[in-house]
């Protein structure tokens, strides 16, 4: 893993870099306030959890809340060092079938979740 190229690779996307689907933006929106705890894993990783490479499609609302089963998110460098974590209900852990990615040199992708977030329908009509 190349931690410091992580964060550079992911400090060069912007938001308008993004999908900009209602589920992925919200996702965006309220990821980081959601799940703190796997936010700073991640920051440890170089990731930023605002930033995914590929957000899965989320259930459909139920009883106010919606689960986001799998996000990816890219890390610079080879797997060696990476290891499988799981914090509180969401497991983060290397995957080997996902989209092709644009970045140019090694890299791997990490699959984390589930995710089970609040909707916010004064922002978002999910309901």
């Amino acid at each position: 893993m190349d931690i410091s190229e992580t964060k550079r690779y992911y400090s060069k996307i912007k938001r308008e870099d993004l999908c900009s689907c209602d589920c992925c933006q919200y996702y965006i929106d309220e990821i980081r306030s959601s799940y703190p705890a796997v936010s700073d894993y991640l920051t440890t990783l170089g990731v930023d959890i605002e930033k995914p490479f590929e957000c899965g499609w989320p259930s459909d609302p139920v009883d106010g809340y919606m689960d986001y089963y799998v996000v990816l998110y890219l890390i610079v460098g080879n797997n060696d060092g990476f290891k499988e974590t799981k914090i509180g209900d969401v497991t983060i852990e290397l995957i080997d079938s996902y989209p092709a990615a644009t970045y140019k040199g090694e890299y791997f992708i990490i699959a984390a979740g589930p995710f089970h977030i609040k909707c916010r329908t004064d922002k978002y009509k999910f309901e």
